[in-house]
């Protein structure tokens, strides 16, 4: 198997050089834009590294994202360059310029000035500036020929496609890319196992394909007794491909993967074929000012917990994350629309650059992560003008493109000015009329229960998913109590429209912006969380929490009531149970709008889990 060394550390200057002689060692992740000194450096910096033994025919390096471009070389010679595109991960081949004897080194030279070239555009982006090489980067080697990628299609077969499963038949498919000169004698082991490479399952089948280098595909198979991913239950399985020729094993990879299907049709929202309506909350990540974009794993894993103890079973991202985010999403059931991030108003219509830089950095998120199950959807933009015919035609054109490389999965375009002309507006290009709201704040003092209807009247039959909604300070005042009243508000109007499968409340914590209007430098946030930016929670925290909860927890003469919510959200709950002192209760499986009753128990002294283990 291929077996990854990560380069951690690296030497650092802030400049282009040639001169290093002010460099300094630093631990990746890195930005310098959260350190004395170049906290508004929006420019050139470089970082260098001196590479490890790595024995042998080919060697690779993978970038989890250079912020915002990167030009590699090695040993002086350029390998790669990667621009505009500042999240997304990429890899190099060092092998025509690696040296077998003597020392190997790595040179990145990063920057992060605002461009026009790539997306984002310009300063039009609502997220810090973050230059640097912002994610892990790991070197490893292979035979003479590799394993270029491999893109799985697997989904449920459902005896009835509006019935609800948890598990049964599956198919199941795979296709990739082998690099290498075309020779005689490949073989590709394969096999499919339950759990993941680090908590491994039973066998579930294997085999053997005669191939040579380029494409490859694993032929359609139905399997029986497969279980279904879900955010309640998210079952994973693991595809292991070995490269073989003449008995030498050349490159192997493992990927992770589910069986679940997400659709839409009409109005309606189907999960493993249950109509559902999920409630979610987005994450700023980058925000904490000890750490900037460059954050570890375990600050990752801090907030995420944070997002799904808020009962977030749904999030979107306004441009592309860390591998190992999707992996916990994958691990403990959040569903994802990922972005790419053009965002606002420049410029003022799309044009051949948008287009040119979207069509590259969507081909680099379906390549890299379209194996996660947890990943739902793609986004096209968010907040451009949506009702100008330039920007129409980019986003049903960004829509086909990505519908062609990902035909399994929603694409979406999240609007701002449907309100306008909602019989114009370029969100209904996409499956899902995703709108952000902020009426009363940034919107203005709207009625809303017209604008909705005549959204809704100009969209019949169409899923309606209010993407962003809240309360940003200081652009208005409020504060925290207002906060939570903006959201309270906001679910009971959403509660009375069926046409809304779910919702996305914005957001979880305050965030580091480049275009803040309270504090400079690292320091430049917007207040717009129910969380401070390092984590802490505020009360509108426990507001959402409860808003978002499936169930409602009601006293009885008997003991505690459980109720499963049948408006928004709306789903079966499966394997919950109850806490209380020293018991634990299953839960029986609850469908929307029915109850049951644990005798005995005091409503203020239990606690209610998710299968999972996260408490509701």
């Amino acid at each position: 198997m291929r077996i990854l060394q990560s380069l951690s550390q690296w030497q650092f200057c802030p400049g282009p050089g040639p001169d290093w002689s002010g460099a300094r060692t630093v631990t990746l992740p890195h930005t310098w834009n959260i350190e004395p000194g170049t906290e508004e450096l929006y420019g050139v910096a470089r970082y260098r590294c001196t590479l490890p033994p790595c024995p042998g025919q080919r060697r690779f390096v993978r970038f989890g994202a250079v912020n915002r471009s990167g030009e590699i070389r090695l040993n002086g010679h350029m390998v790669a360059r990667h621009q505009g595109s500042g999240y997304t991960p990429f890899t190099a081949e060092l092998t025509p310029f690696w040296k077998e004897e003597g020392e190997n080194r790595l040179e990145v030279t990063v920057d992060n000035a605002f461009s026009a070239q790539g997306l984002p555009c310009n300063r039009s982006f609502d997220w810090p500036n973050d230059g640097g090489l912002i994610r892990t980067v790991s070197l490893w080697s292979t035979g003479s020929h590799c394993l270029d990628f491999c893109r799985v299609s697997a989904a449920p077969v459902l005896a009835d496609p509006e019935q609800g499963a948890t598990e049964g038949a599956g198919t199941f498919s795979a296709a990739g890319r082998i690099d290498g000169a075309p020779v005689p004698g490949l073989t590709l082991v394969w096999r499919v196992s339950a759990g993941t490479p680090e908590e491994p399952g039973a066998l579930v089948d294997q085999g053997e394909l005669p191939c040579t280098a380029g494409s490859f595909t694993l032929p359609r198979r139905t399997w029986q007794g497969v279980r279904y991913w879900h955010f309640d239950a998210p079952h994973l399985y693991t595809l292991t491909l070995e490269l073989y020729r003449e008995g030498v094993c050349l490159d192997g990879t493992a990927t992770v993967f589910g069986f679940r299907e997400l659709r839409v049709e009409g109005s309606a929202w189907y999960l493993n074929g249950e109509q559902v309506r999920l409630c979610g909350t987005e994450w700023m990540p980058g925000s904490d000012p000890a750490f900037g974009m460059a954050e570890p794993l375990p600050q990752l894993e801090k907030m995420l917990t944070l997002l799904k103890k808020s009962n977030c079973v749904l999030t979107r991202f306004h441009w592309q994350q860390d591998d190992r985010v999707y992996d916990w999403c994958d691990r403990h059931g959040i569903l994802v629309q990922e972005e790419v991030p053009f965002w606002g108003k420049d410029p003022a219509v799309a044009g051949p650059a948008q287009q040119a830089a979207f069509s590259a950095q969507i081909r680099e998120m379906v390549r890299e992560h379209g194996n996660h199950p947890c990943l739902i959807a793609w986004g096209v933009g968010n907040e451009l003008d949506a009702q100008a015919e330039e920007t129409i035609r980019y986003i049903r054109a960004a829509v086909a493109e990505t519908r062609a490389l990902d035909p399994h999965r929603l694409v979406n375009y999240v609007t701002n000015t449907i309100y306008d002309d909602p019989a114009r507006d370029g969100v209904r290009c996409g499956d899902l009329l995703m709108i952000n709201d902020y009426m009363g704040t940034w919107h203005g003092e709207r009625d809303e229960a017209a604008e909705w209807a005549r959204v809704l009247a100009a969209n019949p039959d169409r899923a309606l998913l209010p993407a962003e909604f809240g309360l940003c300070e200081p652009a208005f005042s409020g504060g925290d109590e207002r906060r939570a009243a903006i959201f309270r508000e906001k679910m009971a109007r959403y509660r009375t429209m069926p046409q809304v499968a779910g919702t996305i409340y914005f957001c979880l914590n305050d965030y580091r912006t480049q275009m803040g209007e309270d504090g400079a430098g690292r320091l430049r946030r917007r207040v717009h969380g129910s969380t401070d930016w390092s984590g802490n929670p505020k009360p509108s925290y426990e507001a959402v929490r409860a808003e978002c909860s499936p169930l409602q927890v009601c006293p009885d003469p008997r003991g505690v009531r459980l109720v499963c919510r049948d408006t928004l959200p709306c789903y079966t709950l499966r394997g919950y149970v109850l806490r209380a002192g020293d018991r634990t209760v299953a839960i029986p499986t609850l469908h929307p709008g029915e109850s049951w009753v644990c005798p005995g128990v005091d409503p203020a002294g239990c606690t209610i889990l998710r299968p999972t283990g996260f408490p509701v």
